[in-house]
C-alpha cells in the first residue's frame, strides 16, 4: 500500500480543505456559493466527437463560483446550490449531489487561493488534443505500463488502446458496460475493480470517482493513480495525486 494513502479518501479531503480555507481566513467570510449544472454545449463548446458522456446527458459538469473563481465536478446528480463556505464545509456528503457540490467548491476555492490554475474543462479541439498528449504521459512516466482506466472517455481510451498491449477500461454504466467501442471492451466498474487493480501497473481514474464515492479503493490501492479530468482538481492538488489535464483552462477570475 502506498505510504500516506491509508484511510478515507474523503477524511483526509475534508482536512485539508479546512486547513485551506482557514488559511485564507474565508471560514468567517460571507462567501456565497452558487452551483448550476452547465449545458453540455457551454461544457464543451463545438467538438468533433459526439461520444462524449455529456453530450448524451447522462451526467452534467456542476459548476461552483466562489469569489470569482470556477470550480467544477461531474455528477449525474440534478440540482442548485446557494450557500457560504462554511455551509459547504459541513455538508455530509451523503449523496451524489452534496458530494458534487463539495468538489467543485473546493476547486472553485483551490483556483482562487492559487492551489491550482487549470480547472475548467477544455472546449472545441480540447479533449482530442488530450488525448493525443496521453500516449507521451504514460510513456514519460511510466514506461510501457499495464493501465486501468477507470470511467470511459471516449478519446482517451482509444489513444492509449492504440498505443499499448495492456489497457482495461472500466465504467458504471449500464449502456458501457460488455460494449466494444473504439476497439476497447469496457468491462464493469462494479465487478472487475478488484482483479483489474491486481492486474494492473497504475490507474488512470476519472475524478467523476470522488463524486460518486467509489475513490477509496483505487486511492488506497499498491499501484500509482493518476486522476484525469476537471472534478478531481482540486483533490489532486491538495492530496499530491498525479493529474492529466493539460487542455483544461483556469477558472480564475481575471
Amino acid at each position: 500500500m502506498k505510504e500516506g494513502r491509508t484511510g478515507s479518501f474523503f477524511s483526509r479531503l475534508q482536512r485539508e480543505f479546512a486547513r485551506m480555507v482557514d488559511e485564507s481566513q474565508l471560514r468567517q467570510a460571507e462567501v456565497k456559493v452558487k452551483a448550476a449544472l452547465l449545458s453540455p454545449e457551454d461544457a464543451l463548446g463545438a467538438t468533433k466527437r459526439q461520444d462524449y458522456v455529456l453530450l448524451k446527458g447522462k451526467e452534467r459538469l456542476l459548476q461552483a463560483t466562489v469569489m470569482g473563481s470556477k470550480g467544477q465536478a461531474f455528477t449525474g446528480a440534478q440540482g442548485d446550490f446557494t450557500g457560504t463556505l462554511e455551509d459547504v464545509l459541513a455538508l455530509p456528503l451523503t449523496d451524489d449531489f452534496q458530494r458534487a457540490v463539495y468538489i467543485a467548491t473546493l476547486n472553485a476555492v483551490a483556483c482562487h487561493t492559487g492551489k491550482l490554475d487549470n480547472n475548467v474543462h477544455c472546449r472545441n479541439d480540447g479533449p482530442e488534443l488530450c488525448a493525443r498528449q496521453a500516449v507521451e504521459y504514460f510513456q514519460k512516466n511510466y514506461g510501457w505500463p499495464r493501465i486501468l482506466m477507470i470511467g470511459y472517455q471516449p478519446a482517451l481510451a482509444e489513444a492509449l488502446h492504440n498505443a499499448f498491449s495492456a489497457v482495461t477500461v472500466l465504467d458504471l454504466d449500464p449502456a458501457n458496460i460488455g460494449q466494444i467501442k473504439n476497439g476497447v471492451l469496457i468491462r464493469s466498474g462494479a465487478d472487475d475493480l478488484g482483479v483489474s487493480i491486481a492486474a494492473s501497473d497504475v490507474i488512470f481514474a476519472t475524478g467523476s470517482t470522488i463524486c460518486n464515492a467509489t475513490i477509496d479503493t483505487i486511492y488506497n490501492a499498491a499501484i500509482p493513480l493518476v486522476l484525469f479530468g476537471t472534478t478531481g482538481s482540486g483533490a489532486a492538488a491538495l492530496l499530491g495525486i498525479p493529474r492529466f489535464c493539460p487542455e483544461a483552462t483556469c477558472g480564475r477570475l481575471t
